[in-house]
């Protein structure tokens, strides 16, 4: 194992590399086991207060705004089409400046915006609702309402929560994308990668289910409606000591991820040479051509096309990886998994919280078995069918949540009753079943597909810039999922929002089978007597 330090980027075992044992390719492609644990323990940090602060934004907002659900949705609306926006942005600086200083300022912003962001809050939820304080009178010259939001503090709130979504992406270009691809470079590459994507995949999931239990603890321990009307906003107070605690050891404990990983600090240079090197003549440029799928875009010359980075939408559009990307994008236009607006259809049915929170656990549960599954499936069949099984599987799987919703949910503005659920036993099986077993294709698809693209845009000069427009179609398929429950906002329309989520995820279904015809010739095995079909599949 003393071979493990010399030069990272060459094979351990050159003589035998053409031998595929198990045992040799796993003890060749385990990482250095401190700098991995250093990198889980920062990654644990950094997703703990992101999943804390996408759950205590929306649910403070509840606490202060008791009548009206439209600061949320002015909240979610306004942050994903920061993401919109700026994601390209965010992913053209982590190609354009070091990795340690980017991610170290990035650390900065975020949490500064946490806690600019809970300090609203602070501010909110002391003023008493019964219109007495020193902000009353101004905020009441820009509403005549208590409970009313076109206040200056939340707009202050909202633009924290853009600042903290970006950085947030920002963040996660940097560390999960280009970060892990550079640490799995050298021999078993893909085993690597795959293997890195999974461990920081699972710590999202468990923060996403751990994080709002955490939260919901604070707000049940310690705050309560003092006796003039206000809240107490101790909960407040302690995520922001939270905030700053991790201010301080993140950045501390990235540089030391840094410096376990000399790899990182060897691509930084190398990049930096690439920068600084002499044009190309023609003969080195065609052996550059050989690793870069695509040329570098043409300077944009209008205003428009600048602003809507047009060229890097043609050079993405061109690479065949760009249906993988559409695809996953696709699965983002949904109401079918545990968010704020299945929440709260769930609760207009009259179930509990308790019950709720249970069923988002088994979800969850089920998501990490699915991150499980997507390594061994993938060495199994390989990476491009591995994606196609699981993207088809999350589409079997929520056809029975369809059917709970136009067999068994209220037609009518009838909402649930005081014994219970109108959906039923038998429609409640189908609908939290079906979404517990989607989660196993959805997460498992969500890692391959990772894979995919950071394999696809490794050696592209500009690829965190890429991959980042990836973020932007997510965002766009957010944002039309919040579009269009503005539009279908009442519970018994509710059908109808779940019928094109189940569209659209179908839609991607379809666009990822046109990724795997480019990449394999083929969707699907098929017997020799059936050589019409072969044709078309």
């Amino acid at each position: 194992m003393n071979e493990s330090n010399t030069d990272p980027t060459q094979p351990l075992l050159p003589s035998r590399a053409g031998e595929h044992d198990d045992e040799e390719a796993a003890d060749s492609a385990r990482f250095d086991k401190v700098g991995l644990s250093c990198l889980l323990v920062q990654h644990l940090s950094s997703a703990w207060g992101v999943r804390t602060a996408e759950f205590a934004l929306y649910l403070y907002l509840i606490v202060y705004f008791k009548d009206t659900l439209l600061p949320s949705s002015i909240l979610g609306f306004s942050m994903t089409a920061t993401g919109i926006l700026f994601s390209r942005w965010a992913g053209s600086l982590v190609d354009k400046y070091g990795k340690l200083p980017l991610v170290r300022t990035s650390i900065i912003v975020q949490k500064i915006a946490a806690l600019l962001a809970y300090l609203s809050f602070m501010v909110m939820l002391s003023e008493p609702t019964n219109g007495i304080g020193p902000l009353h009178l101004f905020n009441m010259k820009f509403t005549k309402t208590p409970t009313a939001f076109t206040t200056p503090t939340f707009f202050f709130l909202v633009a924290s929560s853009c600042v903290l979504h970006l950085s947030n992406t920002t963040i996660s270009i940097a560390v999960e994308r280009d970060w892990a691809t550079c640490i799995a470079q050298g021999p078993f590459f893909s085993m690597k990668l795959s293997r890195l994507n999974t461990y920081l995949r699972q710590i999202n999931l468990l923060c996403k289910l751990c994080a709002p239990l955490f939260v919901s603890f604070l707000t049940v321990s310690f705050d309560h409606t003092d006796t003039t009307g206000g809240e107490t906003i101790l909960s407040v107070k302690i995520l922001a000591i939270v905030t700053v605690i991790s201010l301080f050891f993140e950045l501390y404990w990235i540089g030391t991820v840094y410096r376990r990983f000399p790899v990182l600090e060897l691509e930084q240079q190398r990049r930096k040479s690439e920068l600084l090197a002499p044009p190309l003549t023609e003969e080195i440029e065609e052996d550059v051509e050989e690793l870069v799928p695509a040329p570098p875009p043409l300077r944009p010359t209008g205003y428009m096309e600048r602003f809507l980075n047009l060229s890097d939408w043609k050079e993405l559009v061109r690479l065949p990886i760009f249906f993988s990307s559409l695809a996953i994008s696709l699965l983002y236009l949904t109401v079918l998994s545990f968010d704020g607006i299945m929440v709260g259809y769930l609760k207009t049915i009259s179930y509990s919280d308790d019950f709720i929170a249970e069923m988002r656990g088994i979800c969850v549960i089920t998501g990490l078995i699915g991150t499980a599954l997507a390594l061994p499936l993938e060495k199994k069949i390989g990476t491009v069918r591995a994606g196609n099984w699981s993207i088809w599987s999350m589409v079997f799987t929520l056809i029975p949540v369809i059917v709970s919703f136009y067999v068994f949910a209220p037609r009518s503005p009838t909402i649930g009753t005081p014994k219970g659920s109108t959906l039923g036993v038998i429609g409640a099986m189908l609908l939290f079943g079906g979404m517990a077993l989607s989660r196993i294709g959805l997460w498992s698809f969500d890692l391959i597909q990772t894979k995919q693209l950071q394999t696809a845009l490794d050696h592209h000069p500009r690829r965190n810039t890429l991959t980042a427009l990836q973020y932007t179609m997510q965002s766009v398929a957010d944002l039309a999922k919040f579009v269009m429950t503005m539009i279908l906002w009442e519970p018994f329309q509710f059908r109808w929002a779940a019928l094109i989520s189940f569209l659209s995820v179908s839609t991607g279904a379809l666009v990822y089978a046109v990724y795997v015809k480019k990449e394999r010739g083929h969707i699907a095995h098929l017997p020799p007597n059936m050589t019409w079909l072969k044709k078309i599949l």
